[in-house]
């Protein structure tokens, strides 16, 4: 893991639920983790009561800011593993988290732990996810670098997973062999879904004399938090519509600046509320908006997808019509796609949501999907996969 348990990260859920599956299969479990700024070594009661262990390994604190500075980073985590690695070179399996320099993490794996069958989890395709945010171009040296490493993993690991068919369409498109990838959503914290959400703690938040659209989470370069804004000058007119973005990240003041510039009086701009609050959150929204930038679902898609499906809440994607996912949702959930950079689209499928002109079938498509105890599972099963 290039995260770890004492630090606030959107995969420890997923993580701690496939790691509970491969110790209830009697299988011997050690974790890996990240250590930020040498904080106590944490593992969930929950794994240590079924026999897992732990080495943490001393990292600083990324700056997010910094593309090169977090890769280096994560460089030096992985070759400061190598003594552990040395120490469990008999494993018969090694699971990888989803890393930017899974090349050199595949690389240290295969040297100083020869027999075991390698699965990398692919949650973002690194760097054509920096290309499509504009932080690289795609014939720059620096990209061609980055991606070879990339490509390293994908041919020398063994089994691959990832998130959505439009990643792996992507990686097939990189050069990755199809027979190797599997497509498994991510979950929630949960397999029931979310009902009669108590949500006193988010009252003060929401008002039911308004038509709540609501963004929550990260404001970067990825996530295209704009079209939100962009909509809201479209209908700040209308007084029964109201706006929230909630969270925080690089974009957030040029937002809040936009919307003062734009006379935008029916949007509010929260903090980032505690990861428990998510479910009370979505649940109060009338309808939840899930942005990306312009492609970036095809290396891409949002860790609170599964939370807002079972919330059972209207979603709009606004992550492009082209998407295969996108496609599969609308279909099956009825879900609203509208394109990235379309703002009017948006304000359309705020109004259809609004009138009632959709079916409210987020809660079939998670249950069919996204439990956390089937998608653990199978994730636990291809780990130990035989290498035909």
């Amino acid at each position: 893991m290039n995260t770890g348990f004492g630090s606030h990260s959107t995969s420890g859920h997923l993580l701690s639920a496939m790691i509970k599956q491969l110790a209830l299969k009697e299988n011997k479990v050690h974790v890996i983790q990240s250590n930020q700024n040498r904080n106590p070594v944490i593992l969930p009661q929950k794994l240590i009561d079924l026999g897992v262990t732990t080495d943490g390994i001393s990292t600083e604190t990324p700056n997010k800011n910094n593309l090169l500075g977090r890769y280096f980073g994560a460089v030096k985590f992985y070759w400061n593993c190598r003594h552990v690695l040395k120490e469990h070179r008999d494993a018969d399996a090694v699971f990888l988290q989803s890393t930017n320099v899974a090349g050199i993490a595949v690389w240290l794996v295969r040297k100083y732990i020869k027999k075991a069958i390698v699965t990398f989890n692919v949650q973002d395709v690194f760097p054509y996810n920096a290309v499509f945010s504009g932080k690289l171009k795609k014939n720059s040296l620096v990209f061609k670098v980055l991606a070879a490493v990339q490509r390293y993993a994908y041919k020398h690991a063994d089994h691959i997973i990832t998130i959505s068919e439009d990643m792996k369409e992507t990686l097939v498109a990189d050069g990755t062999d199809a027979s190797k990838i599997e497509v498994i959503y991510n979950w929630s914290y949960q397999d029931e879904l979310y009902e009669n959400v108590d949500l006193t703690s988010v009252s003060h938040m929401f008002s039911k004399d308004f038509f709540n659209v609501v963004y929550a989470g990260n404001i970067g370069v990825m996530q295209n938090v704009d079209i939100l804004i962009e909509a809201a000058k479209l209908m700040k007119g209308e007084n029964k519509i109201w706006f929230h973005i909630i969270g925080i990240g690089v974009h957030k003041e040029k937002l809040e600046a936009r919307a003062k510039e734009y006379g935008i009086t029916n949007i509010s701009f929260w903090p980032m509320q505690p990861p428990e609050l998510a479910p009370a959150i979505y649940s109060a929204a009338d309808v939840n908006v899930i942005p990306l930038v312009k492609d970036v679902y095809r290396t891409a898609l949002p860790s609170k997808t599964a939370t807002c499906l079972a919330c059972q809440k209207p979603i709009i994607f606004a992550i492009g019509k082209g998407s295969r996912f996108g496609q599969k949702i609308a279909k099956e959930a009825e879900c609203q796609i509208v394109e990235a950079d379309d703002p009017e689209e948006l304000v359309e499928a705020i109004r259809k949501v609004q009138s009632g002109g959709t079916a409210n079938k987020e809660g079939e498509f998670f249950l069919n999907y996204c439990g956390i105890t089937e998608n653990s599972r199978k994730y636990a099963e291809i780990i130990g996969k035989i290498v035909k």
